[in-house]
């Protein structure tokens, strides 16, 4: 059952209603004290997830390799270009700004193609681990709420293309579950914490890494952990 999937849309939906209600009572220096909530919040997780480490050989060889094939295929480039698409599209006619616009494209990333709703959405979906799912559950709820105020009900209606993200997600990992070992879910699990960590610090501002083209090694994490297993290292 897709709890933490369910949960996490709820949220948004729920965090944009509240904010574009009631959003505007909300005193400015508890907007800008929140994300720094958020990105240490963030940074718990991905320690969290490391701990269960299995071959830390796997993780990082994982993480080399699923980087450089990330920035090989510029997988963020191609995004920001198609988002950007779907700005200039979404303009014409619109009552929007530039401007609000923009802040719309980064919560709609950020809600529905973030590297920990992907991966959350995955390891529930393989494990029947919510955990981290709910964990961004918390966070989203007050960063709808945050947002809502100067954007509208339009963020809570964020909440229907990421359930429908997620859910693909979850059921195509629940179809891979049967040839994963313990093993193998341990290293995604880590590499998974590497990559939340990591989401961490961009959401700080200490560091604006290209996070989703390293996402390539969450699906290259079982198999490089599988081989390690074979070849007895």
């Amino acid at each position: 059952m897709p709890i933490g999937c369910i949960m996490n849309s709820l949220a948004v939906a729920l965090g944009g209603v509240l904010g574009a209600v009631f959003g505007k009572y909300l005193p400015e220096r508890v907007r800008e004290s929140l994300p720094n909530v958020f990105g240490f919040s963030a940074m718990l997780i991905g320690v969290t997830l490391m701990t269960g480490v299995h071959s830390l050989s796997v993780v990082i060889l994982s993480l080399i390799v699923g980087t450089i094939l990330g920035e090989l295929c510029c997988i963020e480039r191609r995004i920001d270009q198609g988002l950007r698409w779907a700005q200039t599209k979404a303009l014409r006619g619109s009552s929007m700004t530039a401007e609000q616009m923009n802040s719309l494209l980064s919560v709609l990333v950020l809600f529905c193609a973030s590297g920990t709703g992907i991966f959350g959405a995955l390891n529930e979906g393989m494990t029947g681990d919510g955990s981290v799912l709910l964990a961004k559950t918390i966070l989203d709820l007050p960063t709808a709420a945050i947002f809502a105020p100067s954007l509208g009900l339009i963020v809570a209606a964020i909440a229907i293309p990421q359930c429908i993200i997620f859910m693909i997600l979850f059921f195509s990992a629940g179809l891979i579950v049967p040839v994963m070992s313990p093993t193998m879910i341990a290293d995604f699990s880590a590499v998974g914490g590497v990559l939340t960590f990591i989401a961490g610090f961009r959401i700080l501002g200490i560091k604006q890494v290209r996070l989703t083209n390293m996402l390539p090694a969450l699906l290259l994490a079982p198999a490089v952990s599988a081989l390690f297993t074979m070849f007895g290292l």
